[in-house]
Protein backbone atom coordinates (compact mmCIF):
# COMPACT_ATOMS: atom_id res chain seq x y z
CA UNK A 1 0.00 0.00 0.00
CA UNK A 2 1.63 3.59 -1.23
CA UNK A 3 0.66 6.63 1.43
CA UNK A 4 0.46 9.90 -0.45
CA UNK A 5 2.86 12.56 1.21
CA UNK A 6 0.52 15.09 1.46
CA UNK A 7 -2.59 14.85 3.42
CA UNK A 8 -5.72 17.42 3.84
CA UNK A 9 -7.32 18.13 6.53
CA UNK A 10 -10.33 20.22 7.35
CA UNK A 11 -10.48 22.03 10.58
CA UNK A 12 -13.53 23.88 12.21
CA UNK A 13 -12.88 25.80 15.53
CA UNK A 14 -15.66 27.04 17.28
CA UNK A 15 -15.47 30.03 19.68
CA UNK A 16 -17.82 29.69 22.99
CA UNK A 17 -18.41 32.34 25.11
CA UNK A 18 -19.54 31.42 28.35
CA UNK A 19 -21.01 34.09 30.53
CA UNK A 20 -20.29 33.77 34.47
CA UNK A 21 -22.11 35.17 36.81
CA UNK A 22 -21.52 35.07 40.90
CA UNK A 23 -24.21 33.19 42.45
CA UNK A 24 -27.47 33.08 41.03
CA UNK A 25 -27.28 36.94 40.14
CA UNK A 26 -27.42 38.69 36.72
CA UNK A 27 -25.24 41.19 36.69
CA UNK A 28 -27.64 43.19 35.33
CA UNK A 29 -30.05 42.62 38.00
CA UNK A 30 -27.46 43.66 40.91
CA UNK A 31 -28.78 45.52 43.63
CA UNK A 32 -26.91 49.27 42.17
CA UNK A 33 -26.26 49.47 46.57
CA UNK A 34 -24.07 46.71 45.80
CA UNK A 35 -21.89 47.11 43.24
CA UNK A 36 -18.29 46.94 42.48
CA UNK A 37 -17.24 49.16 40.23
CA UNK A 38 -12.97 49.97 39.67
CA UNK A 39 -10.67 52.64 40.41
CA UNK A 40 -8.35 53.19 38.51
CA UNK A 41 -6.88 56.51 39.61
CA UNK A 42 -6.03 58.32 42.89
CA UNK A 43 -8.88 59.66 45.06
CA UNK A 44 -9.70 63.09 45.65
CA UNK A 45 -8.33 64.35 48.66
CA UNK A 46 -12.06 65.43 50.06
CA UNK A 47 -12.94 61.45 49.45
CA UNK A 48 -10.05 60.44 52.17
CA UNK A 49 -12.58 60.85 54.88
CA UNK A 50 -13.36 57.79 57.15
CA UNK A 51 -15.68 56.78 60.22
CA UNK A 52 -14.55 53.72 61.61
CA UNK A 53 -16.09 51.78 64.85
CA UNK A 54 -15.51 48.63 66.13
CA UNK A 55 -18.94 46.87 67.92
CA UNK A 56 -17.01 44.52 69.91
CA UNK A 57 -13.21 45.70 70.20
CA UNK A 58 -10.57 43.46 71.95
CA UNK A 59 -9.23 44.79 74.71
CA UNK A 60 -6.78 41.36 75.94
CA UNK A 61 -4.72 38.91 73.50
CA UNK A 62 -2.54 36.17 73.91
CA UNK A 63 0.59 36.61 72.21
CA UNK A 64 0.27 35.63 68.14
CA UNK A 65 -3.36 34.81 68.63
CA UNK A 66 -5.13 35.68 65.58
CA UNK A 67 -8.65 36.89 65.86
CA UNK A 68 -11.26 38.49 63.49
CA UNK A 69 -12.67 41.57 64.68
CA UNK A 70 -15.33 43.81 63.14
CA UNK A 71 -15.62 46.82 62.05
CA UNK A 72 -18.14 49.38 60.89
CA UNK A 73 -16.74 51.17 57.93
CA UNK A 74 -18.81 54.80 57.06
CA UNK A 75 -17.59 56.45 53.71
CA UNK A 76 -17.51 60.21 55.47
CA UNK A 77 -16.87 62.14 52.03
CA UNK A 78 -19.17 63.46 49.59
CA UNK A 79 -17.81 60.80 46.69
CA UNK A 80 -18.06 57.28 46.43
CA UNK A 81 -15.60 54.83 47.09
CA UNK A 82 -15.56 52.05 43.97
CA UNK A 83 -14.97 48.46 45.76
CA UNK A 84 -12.27 47.53 43.08
CA UNK A 85 -8.78 48.55 41.64
CA UNK A 86 -6.82 47.66 39.12
CA UNK A 87 -6.01 44.10 38.55
CA UNK A 88 -2.48 44.52 40.30
CA UNK A 89 -4.88 45.95 43.44
CA UNK A 90 -3.43 49.12 43.19
CA UNK A 91 -6.55 52.07 43.49
CA UNK A 92 -8.26 49.34 45.36
CA UNK A 93 -9.53 51.01 48.93
CA UNK A 94 -8.78 48.50 51.82
CA UNK A 95 -9.06 48.45 55.74
CA UNK A 96 -5.77 47.93 57.27
CA UNK A 97 -4.57 47.56 60.97
CA UNK A 98 -1.19 47.81 62.35
CA UNK A 99 0.35 47.57 65.88
CA UNK A 100 2.06 50.18 67.97
CA UNK A 101 3.94 50.66 70.86
CA UNK A 102 1.83 51.87 74.31
CA UNK A 103 2.35 55.17 73.90
CA UNK A 104 1.57 55.19 69.98
CA UNK A 105 4.50 56.48 68.77
CA UNK A 106 6.28 53.35 67.35
CA UNK A 107 5.17 51.16 65.58
CA UNK A 108 5.67 47.54 65.75
CA UNK A 109 3.86 45.97 62.74
CA UNK A 110 3.09 48.39 59.98
CA UNK A 111 0.71 46.22 58.03
CA UNK A 112 -1.22 43.36 60.31
CA UNK A 113 -4.49 42.17 58.28
CA UNK A 114 -6.14 43.61 55.30
CA UNK A 115 -9.79 43.66 54.19
CA UNK A 116 -11.71 44.29 50.91
CA UNK A 117 -14.87 46.80 50.25
CA UNK A 118 -17.40 44.15 50.22
CA UNK A 119 -18.83 47.11 46.98
CA UNK A 120 -18.99 50.13 46.23
CA UNK A 121 -19.35 52.37 49.15
CA UNK A 122 -21.47 55.60 48.76
CA UNK A 123 -21.50 58.95 50.59
CA UNK A 124 -23.04 58.63 54.22
CA UNK A 125 -22.94 54.94 53.68
CA UNK A 126 -21.98 52.16 56.07
CA UNK A 127 -20.60 48.72 55.53
CA UNK A 128 -19.72 46.10 58.60
CA UNK A 129 -16.18 44.47 57.30
CA UNK A 130 -14.44 41.60 59.08
CA UNK A 131 -10.58 42.06 59.44
CA UNK A 132 -8.13 39.08 60.97
CA UNK A 133 -5.44 40.99 62.98
CA UNK A 134 -2.54 39.06 65.16
CA UNK A 135 -1.24 40.57 68.49
CA UNK A 136 2.23 40.36 68.71
CA UNK A 137 4.37 38.71 70.24
CA UNK A 138 5.82 40.04 72.89
CA UNK A 139 3.75 40.44 75.68
CA UNK A 140 2.37 44.20 76.92
CA UNK A 141 0.70 46.69 76.15
CA UNK A 142 -0.14 48.27 72.59
CA UNK A 143 -2.34 50.52 70.36
CA UNK A 144 -4.19 48.64 67.43
CA UNK A 145 -5.13 51.19 65.12
CA UNK A 146 -7.13 50.97 61.95
CA UNK A 147 -7.53 52.94 59.30
CA UNK A 148 -8.44 52.75 55.24
CA UNK A 149 -5.79 52.82 52.42
CA UNK A 150 -6.28 53.67 48.83
CA UNK A 151 -3.35 50.89 47.55
CA UNK A 152 0.02 51.71 46.65
CA UNK A 153 -1.45 55.59 47.02
CA UNK A 154 -2.25 56.83 51.02
CA UNK A 155 -3.19 55.94 54.05
CA UNK A 156 -6.11 57.77 55.00
CA UNK A 157 -5.11 59.42 58.10
CA UNK A 158 -2.26 61.14 55.65
CA UNK A 159 -4.67 62.95 54.13
CA UNK A 160 -6.59 64.25 57.34
CA UNK A 161 -9.13 61.23 58.76
CA UNK A 162 -9.01 60.14 61.97
CA UNK A 163 -7.91 56.28 62.47
CA UNK A 164 -9.44 54.48 65.35
CA UNK A 165 -7.30 53.41 67.93
CA UNK A 166 -7.87 51.42 71.48
CA UNK A 167 -5.46 49.91 73.66
CA UNK A 168 -5.41 45.98 73.93
CA UNK A 169 -2.76 44.08 76.54
CA UNK A 170 -1.14 41.14 74.89
CA UNK A 171 -0.66 38.57 77.99
CA UNK A 172 0.21 34.71 78.15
Amino acid sequence: MKIPNHFAFTFTLIWVAVALSCGSENRSNVDPSKRQSAQLTPLSSPAFRALLSLPNPPTRMRPGEKQIVQVNVKNASAEAWPALGAADARFAITLRNRWLSADGKKVINDIDGGASLPYDLTPGSVTDMNISITAPAEPGEYVLEFDMVQERVTWFRDKGSQPTRLKVKVEP
